[in-house]
């Protein structure tokens, strides 16, 4: 009888002893992902910020790009509306350098914009991937909690 009380202490310890250990290595583990979480989520959150601010940069600097090319189309349009017939042979030669300045900066903001579009297509992804994170960090703490 003692010795069957004995083995079904050891054996009552034992358990005990497992589970507790189980339950403080799960607590380690999670503990160990809300730590690397709330960090991924840091690192998304000064990436985000950084991409935004970037993108505000990139779309005032092409607002005056843009204002620009406006500028020198109303140039264009300023020459060409002296004479019905068109312009007048001395003013061409100035005519034709703005006219080419012209065209030349619309194939710059073209490209200009291009980049801005897919800037903001990396951004809209860096948020997308900050928000994922986001939710699994909250995940996690709601678990914590139920």
């Amino acid at each position: 009888m003692k010795i069957a009380l004995g083995v079904g202490l050891a054996l009552s310890a034992a358990l005990i002893l497992y589970f507790g250990g189980q339950r403080i290595l799960e607590q380690r583990r999670i503990s160990g992902e809300i730590t690397r979480l709330r960090d991924q989520l840091y690192r998304a959150r000064v990436t985000a910020d950084r991409c935004q601010r970037s993108l505000i940069g990139s779309e005032s600097e092409l607002l005056a790009f843009d204002e620009r090319v406006a500028a020198m189309r109303a140039r264009v349009d300023s020459f060409e509306a002296l004479d019905e017939r068109g312009v007048a042979l001395d003013q061409y030669d100035a005519y034709l350098e703005t006219f080419d300045a012209y065209n030349d900066s619309v194939a710059a903001w073209e490209a200009r914009e291009g980049q801005l579009r897919t800037a903001e297509a990396a951004c809209r992804n860096v948020i997308r991937e900050h928000n994922s994170v986001r939710d699994s960090l909250q995940s996690v703490l709601e678990q914590l909690g139920s």
